[in-house]
């Protein structure tokens, strides 16, 4: 495994943080410089990466390629999906020591979500080369497979479906894919893999990821990331359009919802420029999906032009291509890493 940016260079990476931090009048963020540089983010969401974390294996290193996604079980456990097809699936502890691994079919490992029926979980799996969604137990047996959504009418061959994300709906078991990689439809499945719709709005551009928000009980929703078009759209559970916010210059991967408030990968800030650039960042909205802090990022500077104009990472950068996040109970952020080197996710913990 290789780390491109150890704890000297992490630290420095981090000195601008607070200083950077100009505000734009939308964002509910404290405007305050942090006397420790390490510190990210800001008001009640700040962490300090644990650089002494990693994986932990008992007998060899476990090799990983990109890491996409991370889910946590109910013991306490994360699974991490990477293409690898050694082991595309990883269960490791909270405190990095490696479970076990799995699966090795699914050369297109890239989207992961978990779903509870009556007390067991599952996993939802997202191969973009194979173009299928697979549902499995926590031991890799596969369940359920589901290929391109040829009945919906709206695919004339399987090469323009590319599923990314899917998202479950915990109180029916209805299923969300995410066509982020092919035709942005977002297509809607019972629990047994009937279709039940397919929905598709003005700039959806790469729908990369899609959740199921309940926090308000009362009246669920979907949250869809457009991360092309640098927007989150928020959906009736039938698909119908309810809005969205625009995130200038942010390219949002899925959204994951922790409490009341939601949290982004950011995958490219600014401009697109893939690969080695590294130019991600951890956005964190509201209740209301409004901007309250960023790891590792900076906001619009208000009245200007280019890139200053636009959601973007502090310069130096402290993270590399973040593809996913996780939280744990105790708040501790778990991030994940595509195209950069082999890297295992890093580890941040909260600040009080």
């Amino acid at each position: 495994m290789n780390h491109p940016i150890n704890r000297r260079a992490f630290l420095s990476t981090t000195a601008a943080a607070g200083a950077s931090l100009s505000l734009a009048p939308h964002l509910s963020l404290a405007a305050e410089a942090d006397a420790d540089p390490t510190i990210l983010g800001q008001g009640a969401h700040r962490f300090r990466r644990d650089a002494e974390w990693t994986f932990k294996s008992a007998e060899k290193p476990v090799p990983v390629a990109d890491c996409h996604e991370i889910v946590r079980t109910k013991s306490c456990n994360l699974i991490l999906c990477t293409n690898h097809t050694q082991n595309n699936l990883i269960e490791f502890s909270p405190d990095g020591k490696v479970v076990k691994t799995f699966g090795t079919t699914y050369p297109g490992s890239h989207g992961l979500s978990l779903s509870n029926e009556n007390g067991e979980e599952f996993l939802w799996l997202t191969d973009t080369q194979r173009r299928i969604v697979v549902k499995l137990d926590l031991t890799g047996k596969e369940i359920l497979t589901l290929g391109w959504p040829e009945k919906t009418g709206k695919y004339t061959k399987e090469a323009e479906f590319c599923p990314t994300e899917t998202a479950v709906n915990p109180h029916n078991g209805d299923l969300y894919v995410a066509d982020g990689y092919g035709s942005n439809w977002l297509t809607h499945y019972s629990a047994s893999g009937e279709i039940k719709g397919c929905y598709k709005h003005d700039d959806f551009n790469c729908i990369h990821g899609v959740a199921f928000d309940d926090r308000d009980p009362k009246n669920p929703r979907l949250l869809v990331t457009s991360r092309a078009a640098n927007k989150l759209f928020t959906l009736s559970l039938d698909g119908k359009n309810l809005g969205h916010i625009h995130l200038p210059g942010a390219w949002i991967c899925r959204p994951v919802i922790h409490g009341q408030n939601v949290y982004f990968a950011v995958i490219n800030s600014g401009r697109l420029e893939w690969g080695s650039d590294f130019r991600g960042f951890v956005m964190v909205l509201d209740k209301d999906n409004k901007p309250v802090s960023l790891i590792g990022g900076v906001p619009p500077t208000p009245g200007t032009e280019g890139e200053s104009a636009l959601y973007r990472n502090i310069d130096p950068k402290p993270f590399l291509n973040c593809h996913d996040v996780c939280l744990d109970e105790e708040g501790n952020l778990y991030i994940a890493h595509w195209a950069s080197n082999q890297t295992y996710p890093y580890k941040l913990k909260p600040v009080s």
